[in-house]
């Protein structure tokens, strides 16, 4: 079988949950006997110029395929050049593509990029198409659907689409972003200060806030998102299989469109092995973890202010997060940016992992992580990874608040933890790479 992922790229170029699926799946398909090769947008010489494909060698036995002009990438900064980012072009490139390739699926992991015409072209040559869902993007361009500390009640009319896109990114940095330079001057240290104080700002509590509703959208512009919204559930409904990674996901989706054929396959990576074993709880602090980003979406400030009012009533915690965070708390430790072969000792030195969401997580790979360590875990409801969690394994916070968040860590006993961790050795299922690639084979790729 010769499969044709697309995706934002390899590493280092891209990094995340979403490239680190797509990465592990691919290899894991190799080492079945499969050929597998990766489609990724890559530099914008001229906007709306002529489509071609760069072929590069492969990466690790996985063929390298670079789309010369794509369509711009706006990550989860948001769109407000809607015309740049649905421009129409010739689809002979991807036909010429395709035939050459002759690829039996197309899994698309993105449409960020993605010139519609290409998904034409497959469904005019007869070619599977299975798309995996990793975020929002199709429904919000800011991805997450998050406005104003809470997930956007009025995501489905549009009204402050222009308030909340209005922090994109201009066009001609979209542009660099995209070039071959930026891929060889990313991880330059000027770089990567210089990205991290715009995330910092980006994903904190003034970057992810809005004007009032006195500021509501006109009905012209709340129109204009509409159409770009329509562009891409087009394209959604002209795929034939969609992999929802939870149904959280699924129900999301089916809010803004009519789900045809599609599955519920929960997701894993490569890096995630049965480890687990039974803990002791004696030590004098309990440790928590928090593996996401300074995010106010991730509910990283909900959980301070959650830990904040513990710390007034016991110092026996501390938190471990893996940046520098923008305030500096007592019970914080930070940590430099982790390394997937880090997370056995991560975990071996964890009581707990909080997964604290406020807007919906499609999945949640953290989740999984720790409990293939034995590790239990405090999460939202909001959190897609809660439907593998087998009971007692963990506790799910509903409408989570910080106030209930606190009361809920306040709790913990060595008892209770000593529980869930049994739990977790005794019952928890641990997904692995080979059974997630063999069920999305038989359940995406099999028609």
């Amino acid at each position: 079988m010769k499969i044709l992922h697309y995706s934002l790229g390899f590493p280092p170029y891209r990094s995340g949950g979403m490239t680190k699926f797509c990465v592990d799946l691919m290899q894991e398909q190799r080492k079945e006997g499969y050929e597998v090769a990766l489609l990724w947008p890559g530099q914008i010489n001229h906007l709306g110029g002529r489509v071609r494909i760069k072929q590069h060698k492969a990466v690790n036995g996985i063929g390298s395929l670079e789309i010369i002009n794509p369509l711009p990438i706006s990550y989860d900064e948001g769109i407000t050049d809607i015309e740049a980012f649905t421009k129409s072009v010739d689809a002979k490139p991807f036909e010429e593509l395709l035939k050459e390739y002759k690829p039996d699926i197309i899994h698309l992991h993105t449409l960020m990029g993605l010139h519609r015409e290409f998904i034409a072209a497959a469904k005019k040559l007869g070619i599977r198409t299975v798309y995996t869902t990793h975020d929002f993007f199709a429904f919000c361009p800011k991805v997450t659907m998050f406005r104003n500390g809470a997930f956007c009640a009025e995501a489905a009319s549009c009204s402050y689409c222009s308030q909340c896109n209005s922090t994109a990114m201009p066009m001609n940095m979209i542009v660099l972003m995209q070039s071959g330079l930026y891929r060889v001057l990313k991880n330059n240290s000027i770089v990567r200060r210089l990205r991290k104080q715009h995330r910092d700002d980006f994903l904190g509590k003034k970057g992810n806030t809005t004007k009032t509703a006195e500021h509501q959208e006109t009905d012209d512009g709340a129109e204009k998102y509409k159409a770009l919204r329509n562009y891409y559930v087009e394209m959604l409904k002209s795929i034939d299989v969609i992999h929802f990674n939870s149904t959280i996901t699924k129900s999301i989706y089916e809010q803004f469109m009519d789900v045809k054929k599609s599955v519920v396959i929960p997701i894993t990576h490569a890096d995630i092995k049965d480890r687990r074993r039974i803990k002791s709880y004696n030590d004098s602090t309990l440790r928590f973890t928090y593996m996401g980003a300074q995010s106010q979406a991730k509910g990283y400030f909900l959980l301070t202010e959650a830990l904040d009012q513990l710390w007034m009533k016991r110092w026996d915690f501390c938190l471990n997060v893996f940046f520098v965070p923008t305030d500096e708390k007592p019970y914080i430790s930070a940590h430099e940016r982790y390394s997937y072969d880090q997370l056995p000792f991560i975990m071996d030195n964890t009581d707990v992992l909080i997964v604290p969401s406020i807007c919906p997580e499609t999945f949640g790979y953290t989740v999984l992580e720790a409990l293939s360590c034995g590790v239990t875990v405090i999460i939202s409801d909001m959190v897609g990874a809660k439907e593998i969690l087998a009971e007692g394994c963990g506790i799910v916070i509903s409408d989570i608040t910080a106030e209930k968040l606190s009361d809920t860590i306040n709790a913990l006993t060595p008892e209770k933890l000593s529980n869930m961790n049994h739990a977790i050795v005794d019952h928890q299922e641990i997904q692995t790479i080979e059974a997630m690639a063999e069920d999305i084979n038989n359940k995406c790729y099999m028609k």
